[in-house]
């Protein structure tokens, strides 16, 4: 028997469920039985009283021989211990460590879910990758096709005591991350627009996606992670299935958005041949200011 774990059990789990007289016979019982390697003991109560606990009842007076039968009575009642027969030596019984009693050890549950807030998803390799996926393998500002080799995480609002949750940082080309520096996010946007990067339509969506992270909205998709294996440290996260996600292809795409007028679509190659945007004023979208 592993002594430190018994001691570490029985105080941790079983004590609390015992009163005084049931711990005294319990820890006797197994003094004589399972630190000696017995799974079985026989002892007889009559004479063995005197050697448990005193001062319960009568100060300094050992318990009753009813009041010990009664004491290992509620022991089997509670798992403890398994009264096999009875003879001219006394009771057999059978002891049963803290491990060997159902429902006294905690059964290990999964953990909790990682705490979304406090994850880093700019330090940590493996989340790097969930911001990629989330912008569906495309830089946040310009649109332009990423894949795990040419992507980087930017600040969306930078500065010394830089936030790295997932409300504070995007996948972007390292041609954008460079040309916006420490600009605020929403600054580089209407820069991007003005420069022809961006339509009309673009625009106002980056816009709008922008608020939206900053609002907490656009949460990644964590990996469902062994539930002994996740999160010990909040901000990292097993995501092994990370490595397994590769860019979707170029693809046509039509995004429709209020202009202050009528309903108007603009529709651009999004893949990584996307040329420069064209000016709005070719594709019949209404001028704004930025």
């Amino acid at each position: 028997m592993d002594l430190q774990e018994f001691l570490t059990n029985f105080h941790d789990h079983l004590a609390h469920r015992l009163d005084v007289y049931e711990q005294a016979i319990y820890l006797y019982l197994v003094r004589h039985s399972r630190l000696l390697g017995l799974q079985e003991v026989t002892i007889g109560f009559k004479s063995a009283r005197t050697r448990l606990a005193c001062g319960i009842g009568t100060d300094g007076t050992p318990m009753s021989e009813g009041t010990a039968y009664k004491k290992l009575a509620s022991l089997q009642s509670k798992g403890a211990v398994e009264i096999l027969r009875t003879d001219y030596a006394g009771r057999r019984i059978r002891v049963r460590v803290p491990s060997e009693i159902p429902g006294v050890i905690p059964s290990e549950t999964e953990s909790p879910p990682p705490d979304l807030e406090r994850i880093d998803f700019f330090s940590v390799a493996e989340n790097r990758l969930l911001i990629l996926k989330r912008e569906e393998f495309r830089c946040f500002y310009t649109l332009r096709h990423l894949d795990e080799r040419n992507y980087v995480i930017d600040h969306v609002v930078p500065g010394p005591a830089r936030d790295n949750s997932y409300r504070n940082v995007v996948a972007a080309s390292r041609e954008a991350n460079n040309r916006k520096g420490k600009q605020p996010a929403d600054d580089f946007i209407r820069r991007l627009f003005r420069e022809g990067y961006l339509t009309e339509a673009e625009f106002r969506d980056r816009l709008v996606r922008l608020a939206m992270l900053q609002r907490g909205e656009l949460k990644p998709d964590l990996p469902i992670a062994n539930s002994n294996r996740a999160a010990a440290a909040g901000s990292h996260l097993l995501a092994g299935s990370c490595r397994a996600l590769r860019a979707a292809p170029p693809q046509e795409s039509a995004i429709v958005v209020p202009t202050g007028g009528p309903l108007c679509a603009a529709k651009v190659r999004t893949g990584p041949d996307r040329p420069v945007a064209p000016n709005p004023e070719e594709i019949g979208v209404p001028q704004i200011t930025v």
